[in-house]
């Protein structure tokens, strides 16, 4: 005990005092060495003379030296609270036992070595500062299990009895003499076996009365049992002593390793918590397609995903390089399962190896694979008692699916080979093509043009039942047979295509790779472009794309035409991406002379789509629609994803959102029965377009994160911000502003850097709308003028239509008459030319917008009669209901009003457009219509100082500082009426400025 001083002159000496305490919290008090001790007291002695607050440092010492810092723990925090509440208890004198249970690499040993880290560290206790401080660590004696030690009786037990051995003389002569013959000899009476189990309890007890005690048994499932068995008698009998003792062991057994106490298996980590493994493996970062296959190769084992990150390249690491085929399971893992494997008979051994090649086949044909009289189902009995399989109908199937690919990796060569041959004699190439082919390609040995030809026609029957991914890899296994170069870079390509819609870019960019050399001739090529270019389409520059599609286009025509149209489309495609008309127009040009009387359905579909679009980005829209209507005729007669998306966009140019709607529903149905995953996400793009259209909001929602979060599992983030785009349309829509804002400004980032337009675009539309919706008529004019006036990559025409009747509002509250008719007005030929009931029923609004007074009713009710015809645009009839019921509230019919405002309510209200919801009862408000008493009871408590609603309501806008010209264009009133109004609120708040209302009503 020492005293510490109060002079101030002393506080250099303070310091370095708690510098040294810290140091010894720090490394763990029983690491603090000798001299560290002596110049802690030196310096308390000299310093510490007048503070009577004492200050103690115990150093207990430990029964191993303290390990360096071990693997960050991920995914295991129920686990750690465990063992952290187990050590807690010790210290407050309650003994605890523990058994952590789970299979090989699972994370046993980790946490084992986070209970010695925590017992190790000092816990420093001081409620006041006059008092104590204690800086007190804990005890720990740990061993482990070992196989070679595993036949020698109480080798464990002498290993973790070592450091304390000077301990054992203050047991009793009885079971001093038992320990210390055990821990000599190894060999011990059985009469002896009871006073050497009570020994052992003592001792552990006696040593924890000194200091809290924590035991660690690793690998338990290896110690010999003489020790674990004294040592379990110890652990069930702890009772108020300061003991914990953890052990951890294999779940293999039938029997648990330590019976009789509390225990803990552990489950595979989640698939975030292995990520995070794998990031702190490779603090460089993985490539986010990279990092998905080493989480789903892991099966939630933290060893598996460390030895395949360790195992790996930078360059395949960042996705510069293609992953192996097959991920090679760590050394320390194959042997950990084999022991299991090797123990079983032969027979077994054998069928396990054909299962683990073919997870898909059943017993009988693992059987009749094996191509022995004497083997039957029945040899697969051990396997299944040593818990290593279990049949599940027909299926074999591995507890663990690491354990199957242990032991496949762990079989020679000539004995996989050989698998797979025998597996192949069992399959029916037509109905398991894939299968077949790659029982096939796995057994071959070499080159093999015949056998190619066959794994290549597999592929073809695999792509009709299976899906691009698996026709993918059954080509790529066929061109690896294949001799000659020309064909072996065709099959390539078509692979990399496979594995492009498959959702594999990365994949499909490493089969190009390989197939470039061998590409000799133009049109080899060009299908190598192509492909690079559709995958640039979605993760690349929309602008660059579209002239190296128009490129590659020009160098395929005069050898292969259909997929010279394919590359004028995919280039028209980015053109539009990036609203780009100019090179949009090019590739039109370019494609109309290729065009064949006879040219199958999906061809003249593709014609007629650039046509109409092609004459729709011109302004033509009288001319557009026929060629726009021929490709949704033409969509009845494909069954091919682009295709479908195609006609969903004639669709969104005709503005028929019913159609729309069928169309990309059937683009996403027939994506995911062909396993054409890249697909998905491109025509949910459209499917939700229309769902904003009908007021669908919870499926557009709900198809919009789906497609957002499709398009980056499948590496597309030009989707992916498309997506985004119209998710920050829908928080506008349902009044969350901080949500639209920060999307917006996501889309933004992500589109400028690429030339999306047309993302750009739609997120301007949102952020207009929602400023619309605040009041801020002023903002969404300016903003939705400088979109008119965007360049290709930071605009769409399509786009500058769609707004145009949120332009024309934001220009009649603004007084911008001359710039709403001009806006209006290709908004209204196109209308007149598709002839959308919803379309012409937004004109008439705008009309009605524009109208003088006396006009505006009528063209307000024909706006209602064509919504009401139309029956499927529920948000847009709503909004005309609230423009009309405002503008009979300003002309003074306050009953007609009543009725729409009501009409609009409800609707805002069920879709959720907050926003929208308040300018309607604000209305409602403003006539002196009845409120909720919810309603009613929020404004009292919040306080109206006898303000009326309208004036209200422009109180809160000019607190939120509106201007008074702002105000007039949000409640369609004049500026002089609004500065009449204020002058009353002054006077019934009794304030002079808005500065004072604006802290008012803060």
């Amino acid at each position: 005990m020492v005293r510490r001083s109060a002079r101030h002159g002393r506080r250099p000496r303070l310091r370095r005092l708690r510098t040294l305490v810290r140091a010894a919290a720090t490394s763990g008090a029983a690491r603090i060495t000798q001299r560290g001790i002596r110049e802690i007291t030196s310096v308390a002695r000299t310093t510490c003379r007048r503070d009577p607050g004492p200050v103690y440092v115990e150093c207990v010492p430990s029964g191993t030296p303290s390990p360096p810092p071990g693997i960050r723990l991920r995914g295991r925090e129920t686990e750690q609270r465990m063992l952290t509440d187990a050590l807690a208890g010790a210290r407050a004198g309650q003994g605890t036992a523990l058994l952590v249970c789970g299979g090989p690499g699972i994370g046993k040993t980790a946490l084992v070595e986070h209970a010695c880290e925590v017992a190790r560290t000092p816990e420093v206790h001081r409620s006041r500062p006059q008092d104590a401080m204690v800086l007190k660590g804990a005890m720990v004696l740990s061993s482990a299990g070992a196989e070679p030690e595993s036949a020698m009786p109480f080798a464990g037990l002498q290993r973790l009895l070592r450091p304390v051995a000077d301990r054992v003389g203050d047991l009793p002569a009885q079971q001093e003499a038992a320990i210390e013959q055990a821990m000599e000899s190894g060999q011990v009476a059985e009469s002896d076996r009871f006073p050497l189990s009570i020994g052992v309890l003592r001792l552990l007890c006696l040593l924890g009365h000194s200091a809290p005690l924590l035991v660690c048994v690793d690998d338990a499932h290896l110690m010999d049992s003489a020790s674990l068995d004294a040592l379990a008698f110890a652990a069930r009998r702890l009772g108020t002593d300061p003991v914990a003792m953890v052990f951890a062991a294999r779940d293999d057994s039938p029997k648990p390793a330590v019976p009789g106490i509390p225990s803990v298996t552990l489950s595979p980590l989640p698939d975030a918590a292995v990520s995070e493994v794998l990031g702190d493996a490779a603090p460089g970062g993985i490539a986010a397609g990279v990092r998905a296959e080493l989480v789903r190769a892991a099966h939630g084992n933290p060893l598996a995903a460390r030895g395949f990150t360790a195992a790996l390249s930078r360059d395949q690491l960042s996705g510069a390089r293609p992953l192996p085929r097959t991920l090679a399971l760590p050394a320390q893992l194959r042997s950990a399962y084999a022991p299991r494997v090797e123990a079983l008979p032969e027979p077994a051994r054998h069928l396990l190896l054909l299962a683990a090649a073919d997870p898909e086949c059943g017993a009988d044909e693992l059987v009749r694979a094996a191509g022995r009289p004497e083997v039957t189902v029945g040899d697969l009995e051990p396997a299944e008692n040593a818990g290593l399989v279990r049949i599940d109908g027909a299926q074999v199937v591995f507890t663990d699916p690491l354990l199957q690919t242990a032991v496949y990796q762990s079989a020679p060569v000539v004995r996989r080979r050989a698998a797979h041959a025998r597996l192949a004699r069992v399959l029916d190439p037509k109905r398991d093509p894939s299968r077949y082919a790659g029982h096939r390609a796995a057994a071959a040995e070499g080159p093999d043009s015949e056998l190619a030809a066959e794994l290549a026609a597999a592929a073809d029957t695999a792509k009709e039942l299976n899906g691009h991914s698996v026709a993918s890899a059954a080509l790529e296994q066929a061109a690896e047979l294949t001799p000659i170069p020309r064909l072996r870079a065709c099959r390539l390509s078509t692979a990399a295509q496979d594995a492009w819609l498959s959702g594999m870019p990365e994949r499909a960019s490493e089969l190009l790779e390989r197939a470039e050399p061998d590409a000799v001739t133009p049109r080899q090529a060009g299908v190598l472009e192509l492909i690079r270019g559709q995958i640039r389409l979605r993760e690349g520059n929309a602008i660059d794309t579209a002239d190296s599609l128009l490129a590659t286009a020009e160098q395929l025509v005069p050898h292969d035409r259909e997929l010279a149209v394919r590359s004028l489309m995919r280039a028209a495609d980015a053109a539009s991406f990036a609203g780009d008309p100019v090179r949009h127009a090019a590739a039109a040009r370019r494609l109309a002379p290729l065009a064949r009387d006879n040219d199958p359905p999906a061809m003249r579909l593709a014609f007629a789509f650039m046509d109409g679009c092609a004459l729709s980005f011109a302004g033509d829209y009288a001319a557009a629609a026929a060629p726009l209507r021929q490709a949704v005729d033409l969509a009845e007669e494909v069954d091919t994803p682009a295709e479908l998306i195609w006609a969903s966009i004639a669709g969104l140019r005709l503005g028929d959102a019913p159609l729309v709607h069928a169309l990309a529903t059937r683009a996403v149905s027939v994506a995911r029965r062909r396993g054409a995953l890249a697909a998905v996400p491109q025509a949910l793009e459209f499917l939700v377009y229309s769902e904003f259209w009908s007021g669908r909001f919870p499926s557009g929602i709900g198809n919009c994160m789906t497609g957002l979060r499709l398009a980056r599992e499948t590496d597309q983030p030009n989707c992916a911000t498309h997506h985004l785009a119209a998710l920050s349309l829908l928080a506008a829509i349902q009044g969350d502003a901080e949500t639209c804002h920060e999307r917006a400004r996501a889309v933004a980032e992500q589109s400028c850097e690429n030339s999306l337009g047309l993302p750009i675009a739609l997120s301007s539309w949102a952020l207009a709308l929602l400023e619309l919706a605040q009041g801020d008529a002023h903002g969404a004019f300016s903003r939705l003028r400088v979109l008119n006036h965007a360049g290709p990559g930071y605009g769409h025409p399509t786009m500058r239509l769609m707004t145009a009747p949120i332009f024309v509002e934001a220009c009649a509250r603004t007084g911008e008459y001359g710039r709403a008719e001009t806006a209006l007005a290709p908004y209204e030929a196109w209308a007149e030319a598709t002839g959308s009931l919803s379309s012409l029923a937004i004109t008439a609004r705008c009309r009605g917008l524009l109208a003088a007074s006396d006009d505006a009713a009528e063209q307000f009710e024909e706006a209602l009669r064509l919504h009401r015809a139309c029956g499927d645009d529920d948000v847009e009839r709503a909004r005309t209901a609230l423009l009309y019921g405002t503008t009979l509230r300003r002309n003074r019919f306050p009953g007609r009003a009543r009725e729409h405002l009501r009409e609009a309510l409800e609707t805002f209200e069920w879709i959720g457009a907050r926003l929208w919801v308040e300018q309607a009862r604000g209305e409602l408000r403003a006539i002196g219509d009845p409120e909720p008493a919810a309603e009613q009871q929020d404004r009292a408590d919040s306080g109206d100082h006898g303000l009326t609603a309208q004036q209200h309501q422009i109180a809160l806008l000019v607190a939120e500082g509106a201007t008074n010209r702002e105000v007039a264009a949000h409640m369609f009133i004049s500026p002089r009426t609004v500065e009449h109004h204020l002058r009353g609120i002054f006077r019934k708040l009794n304030i002079r400025s808005r500065v004072d209302l604006a802290r008012m009503f803060r």
